[in-house]
């Protein structure tokens, strides 16, 4: 998915990546960092897009980086992505009164 962003007919580019959808592309993942390429893979903008994105959150604190070569870096998130209202519904519910903690699963667990 690394083909160049669209350009709509006023020559400006058309579709937009957020910081969610990179969160995203590494909550995706078990790896513990990306490069800048590798999550350009995942979404439709270039790997210099990405790389821009990813500066600008970088000064927001929600990713940092660490030099691995001459030009390389590894970037990882530093907080989650926020979740979809629907999902965070669900999340929600999960907190109900009748929930039961890890340690109460363990327990019952353990006595069957």
């Amino acid at each position: 998915m690394s083909e160049n962003q669209p350009r709509e007919e006023g020559g400006e580019f058309g579709e937009k990546v957020t910081e969610q959808d990179v969160l995203l592309v590494f909550d995706a993942t078990d790896d513990p960092f990306l490069t800048a390429s590798e999550i350009a893979e995942r979404l439709p903008v270039t790997r210099q897009g990405v790389y821009h994105r990813l500066e600008q959150m970088r000064e927001k604190e929600l990713v940092d980086k660490k030099k691995t070569g001459a030009r390389g870096a590894g970037w990882w998130a530093t907080v989650a992505p926020r979740l979809a209202p629907d999902v965070a519904e669900r999340a929600e519910a999960a907190d109900r009164e009748d929930a039961v903690t890890l340690e109460e699963l363990d327990a019952d667990l353990d006595t069957s």
